[in-house]
């Protein structure tokens, strides 16, 4: 396994206007691919827009639109050789999903997020699996904002074997205790990258309520330098070019899953998924 990975991602304020998203992020993908960046990570429904804050619903989404954008932003992210992990939306059983989708320089694959806020059930279906990807000879943990808040999740992306967990993020809006969630989210990011010594990248909007800044947590769990918008970059750190006591960390965590009757399937090579 190569000791780092290259990482970049580009906060913004999407808005309705899914032409306008699109443009953003593909400059950002040529912007990741010129500063040698492996992944791009952008926001919480970063193309369509988040409803509640960008649009009011999803029932104005022209479906063909909406894919040929996908379609276009993979091709592009291919040429570029890079692995683009986009928040997007998609039809789902009698609704919608809340989606990261992973194209570009990857055999594509879709996280329907799994844990949703009371706002996300006013618009969107849960997905029902997480989803670890191989990039190179790393493998990636795709999860989506509240997902945070339930360790489960990223318990099962570390039993799948993640080398790192890729978060995107719409977290901004009122805060019914002010200060709180500004306090709390880095926290939950720190500590998910900690208890499973699993380096982990947040990806989030740029709004101006936003709670906190886009950043990134070592597989120790101390943050790197985060920032509030536009295009960054940082370089992964495998866990073991640490101490070995962190991937002693791991494996005694995985053991205790395995023990209380939790442990999911090994990941599927042939589809990413677990």
């Amino acid at each position: 396994m190569s000791k780092t990975l290259a990482i970049a991602s580009r906060s913004f304020v999407a808005t309705a206007d899914m032409a306008a998203n699109a443009a953003v992020i593909r400059e950002s993908i040529a912007s990741a691919a010129h500063a040698g960046a492996r992944v791009l990570l952008t926001p919480e429904c970063s193309l369509p827009g988040y409803p509640s804050a960008a649009r009011s619903d999803l029932t104005s989404i022209d479906d063909c639109a909406l894919s040929e954008a996908e379609d276009q932003l993979a091709l592009f992210a291919e040429r570029h050789h890079v692995v683009l992990v986009l928040g997007t939306v998609s039809r789902y059983g009698h609704g919608w999903s809340n989606d990261a989708w992973v194209c570009g320089d990857i055999k594509q694959r879709r996280y329907r997020k799994l844990c949703l806020t009371p706002t996300d059930r006013k618009h969107f279906l849960p997905g029902d699996e997480p989803l670890v990807v191989a990039v190179d000879d790393w493998n990636l943990g795709i999860s989506i904002c509240y997902d945070l808040r339930f360790p489960d999740v990223f318990m099962h992306l570390a039993a799948g074997g993640a080398d790192a967990y890729l978060v995107i993020a719409h977290m901004a809006g009122p805060d019914p205790d002010p200060g709180t969630k500004a306090a709390v989210i880095p926290k939950l990011c720190a500590i998910r990258a900690a208890e499973t010594a699993t380096p982990l990248v947040f990806c989030n909007t740029a709004a101006a309520d936003r709670y906190c800044d886009s950043g990134a947590w070592d597989a120790r769990g101390m943050p790197a330098p985060s920032t509030a918008e536009g295009f960054w970059q940082t370089t992964l750190q495998a866990r073991e070019t640490l101490d070995p006591w962190y991937a002693g960390i791991r494996e005694d965590v995985l053991k205790r899953w395995r023990r209380v009757g939790n442990y999911p399937p090994a990941i599927d090579r042939r589809t990413s998924k677990i």
